[in-house]
């Protein structure tokens, strides 16, 4: 770690949309129950997109928010970053879309696909424009419909995942605060575990999961990576000793 990151998160929201999922619904659609669910998820209900409603529309709705919550101005804005693997169509990119409703004319943008981690890229990328100095605010969005693409007879896929969008403001940090650095990691080997194929003709496919496989391949190198957080860490007490505000700073990592 060569320096800190000139870059903060100084604001959050989200939104979702107000239809809501049950496991008891659940139990009316596939071979699965609540108690099966709740033990192995700790999920009790999803929210839902309707039919319609696009990943842009969640990721709009989440902006407005922010900018709300910031008291800033479209205007004001630099950059969006969307992450999804559910975004309205290829090209344009759902950012600008986003883009367009917001009102914000001074904006660029761009899609991110990452699956889990995307908002988590999208995060470390946004920051990198703010801690250069290049951009003073960066809006970043997590947005998914990912119920367009279950299988609602797969229950090891099913029962996971909802609808919804999430979106933070960067902008540039004084000293003593802001990120402190980021750890990513993948291993494309457990691709062919958890995946999402192309659309086929006009069909659009539906998520493939391999249960068991995918979850011994995410965490069959838990002990390197363990090792490799815990020494990250250690560079990271090494600071916070040398620095009496290092407790504000935002620090985040993702773990395969």
């Amino acid at each position: 770690m060569s320096r800190r990151i000139a870059a903060k998160i100084s604001g959050v929201a989200g939104y979702v949309p107000p239809k809501v999922l049950t496991n008891a619904d659940l139990e009316k659609m596939v071979d699965t129950n609540d108690e099966w669910i709740r033990t192995r998820t700790g999920i009790r209900e999803r929210h839902i997109a309707e039919n319609g409603m696009a990943s842009s529309h969640l990721a709009t709705e989440a902006a407005k928010l922010l900018l709300a919550k910031t008291n800033t101005d479209p205007s004001e804005i630099d950059l969006i970053i969307v992450a999804s693997v559910t975004p309205d169509m290829f090209f344009p990119a759902t950012a600008c879309l986003v883009q367009d409703r917001l009102g914000a004319k001074r904006a660029w943008g761009f899609d991110l696909s990452a699956a889990c981690s995307g908002f988590a890229y999208a995060l470390t990328v946004g920051a990198q424009f703010v801690g250069s100095g290049a951009h003073r605010k960066v809006m970043v969005i997590g947005s998914d419909v990912m119920s367009s693409i279950l299988d609602y007879k797969d229950r090891a896929t099913c029962v996971l995942f909802g609808d919804g969008a999430g979106a933070v403001l960067l902008e540039p940090a004084k000293d003593g605060e802001g990120i402190l650095d980021f750890l990513h990691d993948v291993d494309g080997s457990g691709g062919q575990y958890l995946y999402m194929p192309i659309r086929k003709g006009r069909k659009c496919s539906s998520m493939r999961c391999g249960a068991w496989r995918s979850w011994r391949a995410a965490f069959s190198n838990a002990t390197d990576l363990r090792a490799t957080i815990w020494r990250w860490w250690c560079r990271i007490r090494r600071i916070c000793a040398s620095s009496a505000r290092c407790r504000s700073a935002w620090v985040w990592t993702t773990p395969k």
